[in-house]
């Protein structure tokens, strides 16, 4: 394990997540202190055709050997959730890389969309976290969380945000509002990453993948086979709390080799 952050208590955890869906792809591009990712889901319309990813930044030296493990999703029906969940298993994957590639499989039938998605996790502060998340500058959810457990808004009181959230999530929104169910997956996500602030891992050398206790299989750089040779990147990690603007700098370009939708729209106009 690392050592105790100094700092915590006094930052906010930013993920920013750009997804755009176009004519045969769909792309994402995702950004948070800890990573930088990009992936294009390509498609037929039915099937998917090809899945091309790309790490920009991440912890470990390990982390690009999963990329490969993705693609194994391709020729498989857009429509069969249950499919491509089995074909991506937690232990041999990219947690955020597989998350990236259900969430472009969820919009491979958009004809042309996209979303831009701001996450703000703040420091647990007197035993409260508060968490945010806007969509295209909207707000959409807005949690206080104490030792895991939705305190506010009252509807949600009593909520798990780690284990067994997905089940009362999709019960809660899955129904009625595609959106709302979207906003609170990437919400939990980011906040099951922002606990990565309670610590520090410097020097980078002292702390291996090895060292810090997690589960095996909890993801591929955390699995037997990877974990005895991960090792962390110096510079991976970055504070966001004062600067969202910097977030998804790297993805200036447009994803899928076409104008993004806001691109498309100031052309027309």
């Amino acid at each position: 394990m690392g050592t105790p952050n100094t700092n915590y208590g006094s930052g906010v955890f930013r993920r920013r997540l750009h997804w755009q869906a176009t004519p045969g792809c769909v792309a994402v591009a995702l950004e948070d202190s800890n990573h930088g990712f990009r992936l294009r889901l390509r498609h037929d319309g039915r099937q998917i055709t090809a899945v091309e990813a790309e790490p920009v930044r991440h912890p470990f030296t390990t982390c690009p050997e999963a990329v490969s493990n993705v693609q194994q999703i391709s020729g498989l029906a857009l429509a069969d959730a249950a499919g491509l969940r089995a074909r991506l298993p937690q232990a041999t994957n990219c947690t955020h890389l597989v998350d990236m590639a259900l969430l472009a499989a969820s919009h491979a039938g958009a004809a042309r969309q996209e979303r831009h998605y701001d996450i703000a996790v703040a420091d647990e502060r007197d035993g409260l976290t508060a968490a945010r998340i806007t969509c295209d500058g909207q707000p959409i959810h807005a949690w206080t969380i104490r030792n895991h457990v939705i305190e506010t808004p009252a509807e949600l009181a009593g909520r798990p945000v780690m284990r067994g959230f997905y089940a009362w999530a999709a019960a809660q929104f899955g129904e009625t509002n595609d959106l709302a169910l979207e906003a609170a997956q990437l919400l939990q996500r980011g906040y099951f990453v922002a606990q990565a602030r309670r610590s520090v891992y410097l020097p980078v050398e002292r702390y291996p993948a090895r060292s810090d206790g997690m589960t095996v299989g909890a993801c591929y750089s955390y699995n037997t086979g990877a974990v005895e040779r991960a090792l962390r990147i110096h510079g991976s990690v970055r504070d966001y709390s004062k600067s969202a603007e910097r977030l998804l700098q790297f993805d200036g370009t447009a994803p899928c080799g076409n104008p993004t939708v806001r691109q498309a729209q100031e052309e027309k106009n």
